[in-house]
Parts: C-alpha cells; structure tokens; sequence
C-alpha cells in the first residue's frame, strides 16, 4: 500500500530532464551511489523472526511452518567478545561473509579480526566456546526467501539457519540438487522446526518443483539477494577498529582450548 501511494505521488511531480547535467557531475553522483552500498545498514524490517518455534514474518503473520522459495543463500560468521545481551544489541568484532564456507576470510572491515581465514581461526575450532563444546565464532546461514506467490513489488525476506540446523540445511540443498536437478529457489521448501529441540533449530522439507512462473521470478530477483546478503554488519559503535595483534590471538587460543 505504501508503495503504491509513493508511485500516485510521484506522478504529480515535475518531469525531470535527462543529460541536464555535466558529464562529470554525472559520474561523481553515480560513484557516491555506488558507495552509499557500504555508508548504510543493511535493511532490518525483513527479517523473519523464529521466537518461541513460531515464525514470524516482517507483516506480521506468525505459524509454526513456513513454505518458501529459497532465492539464495550465504554463509556467515560471527564472533562477538561480549556475552549475548537480548537489551544491547552490539556488532560482532569479527565477521565473515560469503559462498563458499570452507574459504571465508575476515572482511577487512572487521574492528578486529581474529585470524587470516576462518578455518585457521582459534574462535572457529571446536570447544572454542567459554560456555560449552561448541565454537566461539557463531557459523550460520543467511537464507534470502520469497512466499511461492509473492509479488515483484514485495521486498525480500531473511531467514538465519543457526549452528544447530546447519547439517539440516545443507543435507537438504544437496537432496534438492541430487532428486530435482536444480538449486534450492527451483522448488518450494516447507521449513518447520526440530520438536526435540530445546532451540528454535529450522528442519527442511517437503520440497515442492516451482512452476515454471515461480521459477523465472526467483532468478528475476537473485542479484538483489546477492546484495541483500552480502550486507556487512554497521559496526561504527565497535570501540577499537584494529585488528588484534598475532601475538594476543595466540594468547587466547591456548587459554581456549
């Protein structure tokens, strides 16, 4: 609805002329655009929350399954070097986002990057954590999605697969790959949760092969879940943008292990 009246309203304004302005002055305002990409926070309205086993969508609409067409996916690491506060929301200090999980690197832009790849990590290894087992550095999946007849018009929706459905997830995408030769935005995927889970740990199923309607429209919108994953995290608040010495991150290893 609000787009709709955004496009009404726009129709009444005057028309601007095309090539008014001087070429150079064209170009500086093309390269500013281009870098407002990396000024701005990636979008927070779309993001499909999974409390209490129950989806909730960004309209609002809430059940305890969820059929959708995965338009892409990425994976993410995240390691945060304060405990986990649900009324302080802090960046992490270290991240990592890309395709291919084996080879994720810490982005540049990390306010302190905890090793040269992920996999060479202290915070990336087993019984990292300081409250269990498990690793320190948070590895998930970001999941870029859209309702099976969800409109152009209708931005995409984020879905975050956590550690403990992580096996689930990619046993999944190469069982669609395997028995419908296509990538997971080629069917419909019905998404619930693990009964036997104390968490909110996603299950994936059911898949469903899209119509051929279905399918164009997800390869439509795949350059624009590219950009919406790929988001950086704002970590302007981070205290010390530097990364952390060699020697100190072999400190903490050892205290770790």
């Amino acid at each position: 609805m609000a787009t709709a009246k955004t496009a009404k309203t726009a129709k009444n304004l005057p028309a601007v002329k095309k090539n008014t302005l001087p070429t150079n002055l064209q170009e500086e305002m093309a390269n500013e655009i281009e870098q407002f990409k990396n000024r701005i926070a990636g979008p927070t309205g779309n993001k499909i929350k999974t409390d209490d086993k129950v989806f909730t969508l960004p309209d609002g609409t809430s059940g305890e399954t969820l059929s959708v067409i995965i338009v892409e996916f990425m994976a993410n690491n995240a390691y945060y070097d304060k405990p986990w506060n649900p009324n302080l929301v802090v960046p992490p200090v270290c991240f990592a986002i890309g395709i291919e999980p084996a080879g994720l690197t810490p982005s540049e832009n990390s306010p302190e990057a905890q090793a040269e790849s992920c996999a060479a990590c202290w915070a990336n290894q087993w019984k990292s954590s300081k409250t269990g087992n498990g690793k320190a550095c948070t590895n998930a999946r970001l999941l870029a999605v859209m309702a099976p007849d969800q409109s152009e018009d209708q931005p995409l929706m984020l879905l975050k697969v956590t550690p403990t459905a992580l096996q689930a997830f990619d046993g999944y995408v190469a069982s669609v790959a395997r028995n419908f030769q296509r990538p997971p935005r080629g069917v419909i995927t019905e998404i619930s949760f693990d009964p036997a889970s104390k968490y909110p740990s996603l299950r994936f199923g059911n898949p469903v092969a899209c119509s051929n309607e279905q399918l164009a429209a997800a390869y439509a919108r795949r350059e624009e879940a590219f950009q919406l994953l790929a988001k950086e995290p704002d970590v302007s608040s981070s205290l010390t943008p530097v990364a952390a010495p060699k020697a100190a991150r072999k400190g903490v290893a050892r205290k770790a292990g």
